[in-house]
């Protein structure tokens, strides 16, 4: 059996190798299906955290839209969802296939984290086009006279 390279308790170890293995075609040195593994890993972490990341966008849109709070906070707290969004959107262009069926995860949390907190009724599905959601903050604040 082939020496393989197969230190998932070290991943740091782990990728090093892997890559070094890679990079000098010794395809023979790498565990195959741990390396699959891995690079499906990568996907999943970055589905999650769409997913969350459009979860904060809602909440505070919710915040804003359906409570009597602070709407100055969840406005900064909106703003920096949106830019923390788009900077994903633009580091893994893909990830925009995704956004629907996310949107529809991200809002059953932020839904639950809004009634939980705030103590409101909310619809069973998300209130918001998915224009309002994934808009350019700062277009709107120059928009809305905030910046310039």
């Amino acid at each position: 059996m082939p020496n393989r390279l197969k230190n998932i308790a070290d991943a740091y170890k782990w990728s090093k190798e892997t890559a070094q293995a890679l990079r000098s075609g010794n395809l023979a040195a790498i565990d195959m299906d741990e390396l699959v593994d891995e690079v499906e890993s990568i996907a999943s972490g970055l589905r999650r955290e769409l997913v969350s990341t459009l979860k904060d966008v809602i909440e505070a849109l919710l915040v804003i839209d359906y409570t009597k709070d602070n709407a100055e906070e969840a406005d900064r707290q909106l703003v920096h969802a949106q830019g923390q969004l788009r900077l994903l959107l633009h580091s893994a262009p893909s990830l925009q296939e995704a956004v629907n069926d996310a949107v529809v995860e991200a809002y059953q949390w932020a839904k639950d984290n809004v009634i939980e907190d705030h103590g409101v009724s909310l619809p069973d599905g998300c209130p918001f086009p998915l224009k309002r959601i994934m808009e350019n903050p700062y277009d709107r604040l120059v928009a809305e006279g905030q910046l310039a």
